[in-house]
């Protein structure tokens, strides 16, 4: 397998999110393109990561591999990736190589694991409502309302979005409109509400920093969908199990 990514940084961005919810992680390379589906282990999490071919400037693979990672390994390496570093990723036997060209070449070399994967079925959920927003909006939604609680309850209706934490200490309460401008698209026929842990969209909100776009789909009691619109048409998706009191 050889492949060669334009902006290495994307790359950071996503594997650090991802590492968040996974310690090791089974990548597949097919003729489909490069993907990822896996589940936390409290199966409250699961990832969805797709880059078709089309999103490499080089895209070679034979047949279909299997690339296990220790995730937190391949973060520090992908953390040395720079501003204007070029990817390239290459498997040979048990090794995969990481190599950064920009000012300057630098190649590191990580063992591959020998994990099974678990085969997931594609989500097909019927979610209601929609939120579309900058990332660095949902960013910010998150970070008000981290200081106040473990829980996040997100509101949808067909003119807004209201997002709401509240505990011992207080409440927090974010509203997002078309009107403001913070809000690029919103649909629902009704009013969609939904209650999370707050922990998991902190975790999933480091992603932010790959995609200028983030959607939340959701419906009552349901669970949400978190929709990172990535470069050359590759996504990134969260979907997070809903707290039910």
């Amino acid at each position: 397998m050889r492949l060669v990514f334009m902006d290495a940084r994307v790359w950071r961005y996503i594997v650090t999110a991802i590492s968040k919810t996974l310690s090791e992680a089974v990548f597949k390379a097919t003729e489909d393109g490069l993907s990822l589906r896996a589940m936390d282990p409290s199966r409250i999490t699961m990832v969805d990561l797709l880059f078709p071919p089309t999103a490499f400037d080089e895209y070679s693979v034979d047949g279909e591999e299997e690339i296990g990672v220790n995730i937190s390994d391949l973060v520090k390496i992908l953390k040395r990736a720079g501003k204007e570093d070029q990817l390239e990723l290459e498997s040979s036997g048990d090794r995969l190589t990481i190599i950064f060209r920009g000012k300057n070449t630098r190649k590191f070399v990580m063992p591959l694991l020998s994990l099974e994967a678990e085969e997931l079925p594609e989500p097909r959920l019927e979610l209601k409502a929609r939120a579309r927003m900058l990332s660095t909006v949902f960013r910010e939604i998150i970070k008000d309302l981290e200081p106040i609680g473990d829980m996040v309850i997100f509101e949808v209706s067909p003119e807004k979005l209201v997002a709401r934490s509240m505990s011992d200490l207080g409440e927090a309460e974010v509203e997002l409109t078309l009107e403001s401008g913070n809000l690029i698209e919103v649909e629902a026929e009704g009013v969609e509400r939904a209650a999370f842990s707050l922990d998991y969209f902190s975790d999933i909100v480091s992603a932010a920093q790959a995609s200028d776009l983030v959607t939340l789909h959701l419906s009552t009691d349901m669970p949400c969908r978190v929709e990172y619109s990535l470069p050359q048409g590759a996504h990134l998706d969260f979907y997070v199990a809903p707290r039910i009191e």
